[in-house]
Parts: structure tokens; sequence; C-alpha cells
């Protein structure tokens, strides 16, 4: 059986950790080391991490004072020691399937490098998302992944499971400059080593802002916000090279980045006002940072992108540079409006239970499916 190293940044998390690890210690896959890297919690977080470690030789703690999640999660990958590894919020829940689940599907061909389960997002309303159960070997296979299934939407570490050797050999881990998608960058850059990708129809984590102290509540500058384009976009394009998506197959990866220069350039309205400096520095932001080339070929044009323009006529703005009608729109208030109806049609259009089944209903009937 293969080690498995799972590991979950905490940060002043005392009201929901506990249950949190209580879920991984019930796995049905019993062969994993636990790392919880207390992240300078001003709570009894990490206390309650030392009282696991006490009773189970398999939980280990470390603790390090606070320097964000980036740099917890790099703590627990230079101390992991299983074939695998795969990660954890310290306010997320996993069922009892969850790593028997990824291990099955690793476990199906020596190249696979990455596999994926299904998740349920439990915030306000439940959005389920499962995949069917298969493998993907060869850049090809890949390609035709990524071109066809919305695999890339939510780059996130947890619901997967990592080869750890791949990570130790390239040097890879998350960028601790990034306070926000420094796990699209990892996923990113770690896409660029793997032979294969396993899917598992079996739902196995539950992601929930269930602690006021989230991980997930972050507040970012602008010069943040700069600096994530900067580096996912190379990253982005470094994974669009790799297999072959130039054209028509890129299309998630390119309306993240747009979606991110949208919140980029929203941010320099906020920062300074409409002026003519905000305009001009809009435009300088977007001519560096906007990949016309893959908007050209993914985006412009495809229906699905075209209804989400409909639904945010703000970012339709943007791309058409009229950016005195995007701080008008702005300056009067809008944009907090358009903002929340667009995430709300987002997330309506992704549920895929119906409202008369009950979320553990759902999660059983999805589980059978296996």
């Amino acid at each position: 059986m293969a080690l498995v190293s799972i590991i979950v940044p905490v940060y002043n998390a005392e009201g929901v950790v506990a249950r949190g690890i209580d879920s991984i210690l019930a796995q049905s896959y019993q062969d994993f080391e636990l790392i919880l890297v207390d992240d300078g919690s001003k709570d009894d977080s990490g206390a309650i991490c030392d009282d696991y470690a006490r009773h189970d030789s398999r939980v280990k703690v470390i603790h390090q004072q606070n320097a964000g999640v980036s740099a917890a999660r790099n703590a627990g990958l230079k101390a992991a020691q299983g074939e695998w590894v795969t990660f954890v919020d310290s306010d997320d829940l996993v069922l009892d399937c969850f790593l028997e689940s990824l291990v099955n599907a690793v476990s199906r061909d020596d190249q696979i490098d990455l596999a994926y389960c299904g998740y349920a997002i439990v915030e306000r309303n439940t959005t389920v998302k499962t995949y069917r159960s298969a493998s993907y070997i060869g850049k090809e296979a890949m390609r035709q992944l990524f071109s066809s299934t919305n695999l890339l939407y939510r780059c996130s570490p947890w619901a997967k499971l990592f080869r750890l050797s791949i990570i130790k050999a390239n040097g890879l881990e998350f960028d601790t400059q990034l306070q926000i998608s420094e796990d699209r960058l990892f996923i990113y850059n770690y896409l660029e080593h793997v032979r294969g990708i396993a899917t598992s129809s079996v739902l196995g984590y539950l992601y929930g802002s269930f602690s006021p102290t989230s991980l997930k509540h972050k507040r970012v500058s602008t010069e943040m916000l700069a600096y994530r384009q900067q580096s996912i976009t190379t990253a982005a394009r470094q994974v669009v090279k790799q297999f072959g998506l130039e054209r028509g197959g890129a299309y998630l990866i390119s309306r993240h980045l747009v979606l991110i220069l949208y919140e980029l350039i929203r941010n320099v309205y906020y920062d300074s006002g409409v002026s003519a400096n905000t305009v001009k520095r809009q435009q300088q932001l977007f001519d560096e940072l906007f990949d016309a080339e893959l908007y050209k070929h993914n985006l412009e044009g495809d229906k699905r992108w075209q209804r989400q323009l409909q639904n945010n006529q703000l970012i339709s703005y943007m791309l058409d540079r009229q950016f005195g009608k995007l701080n008008r729109k702005l300056k009067i208030g809008e944009v907090d409006l358009s903002i929340r109806q667009f995430a709300y049609k987002l997330l309506k259009q992704r549920r895929q239970s119906p409202t008369s089944t009950s979320f553990a209903q759902a999660v059983s009937l999805i589980n059978e499916e296996e």
C-alpha cells in the first residue's frame, strides 16, 4: 500500500479543526501520515493539533511563525514522506472514501501522476462536482481532457493526489509572495511534469468557508493582483504550449486570465479613483497583461463566453477598452451588484442535483455510481 501524506495548514481554526482532523482519521484507506502545520495560530489550534499527535502516531505537527498558507503547505511538503501527497484545508471535511478513491485512481497505471475526485462546495448554495472514472495517459489524451471538460475550472490543491517525487525532483512549491491564486499557479507548474491523469466518480471532499478566520477570506492589493496576473499568465502559457491548447483548447485557462485581469483593473479604480491617470494605468496594465491571441482563439465568439459577457457588461467594456464607460459604471456603484449577479448565475448554472434532493442523499446517489 502506498503511503499518502496529508497536509493541513492550520491558522486560528480552533472551532473547526478537530472535526476536520476526525474526518481524516476516519478514512477507509489508513496508510497515511497527517501533517498539521500550525501557522502561528493565536488561539488553541496548535494545542488541539498537539493533542491529536499524542494519541495517534500518524499525526505530525509543525509549529511555525505566521507566514501564510503557501509557507505552511511548503513546510508540510518538506516534511512529507509519502509516495503521494494531498492537501486539506483546516475548515473543510472529507468523506471516509476520500483517500481510497484517489489511491484507487492512481493505481490504474504507473504513468498516472495526478488524480481528481469529486467535491462539493458547501456554502450558501451547495454545488456538487463529479467526474466519470477514467484515465488519460499521454499528452494527446490530456489535451483532449483539458479541451473537452472543465477539469481546469477550479485549480485547487484539495480533492487531488500528487506524486511527491515530482514535486521534490522539480523543486515545486507554493509561491509565498502570492496571497491569492497560489494554488492555481502550483497546479499549472505541476502539470508540466504530468504523464497521465486519473479521475474518480466518487465524491470525497467537502469544501466550505466554515470558519470566520478561514484561509479563503482574503483581501489583496492592486500590486498583488498585478503580480498574480503576471505569474499565472506565464505559467498558463506554458500549459497551453505543453498540451497544444493554443487554438480553441484553452477556454477555461483563457477565461480565468480575463476574469483576474478584470479584477485587477477594477482594483485600480478603488485605489486611485476615476481620473485620467487611472484610465492610463488601466490601459497600461491591459496592454501588458492581456493575451490577445489566447482570447481570440479561445473566447472571442464562443457561445459560453458570450453568455458570460451578457451577464457582466463591465467585462465587455474592459475588453472593448472602453475604460470611460467602465469607470462610470464603477463610480455609480453598479460594480458590486454586477459581480454578485454574475457569481449567482454561474452558481445557478453549476447546480447538478435537484432542489428536492437533500445534500446527504445527493452524495449517496453520486457515490453509488462508482
